[in-house]
């Protein structure tokens, strides 16, 4: 027989302050569910952050990229106003 099958932990909770006994299978039972739900809940809780951390290294992989692109821009921009520079610097 089962005292906790389809309970969340609360409803276990709530159930083990008034009826189970110390010691009893009972409360033995309930313990022992209540450790398995909140396992559950933590493994859940990491496959969510694992996911999470997934998405934002590939986000963070994008922005690192256009940030090297934009630097390769600005610099050839930099190198071409300078060699603009020169050349008027020459001319005068």
């Amino acid at each position: 027989m089962s005292y906790v099958k389809d309970k969340n932990k609360n409803q276990i909770l709530d159930e083990m302050e008034g009826t189970a006994q110390v010691g009893s299978l009972i409360h033995e039972q309930q313990k022992a569910a209540i450790s398995v739900r909140c396992t559950e809940d933590i493994e859940a809780a990491l496959a969510k952050v694992e996911t999470q951390l997934k998405l934002n290294s590939e986000s963070s992989d994008r922005v690192g990229n256009k940030l090297f692109w934009l630097n390769v821009v600005l610099a050839s921009a930099t190198f071409v106003a300078a060699v603009a520079t020169v050349i008027i610097a020459i001319k005068t």
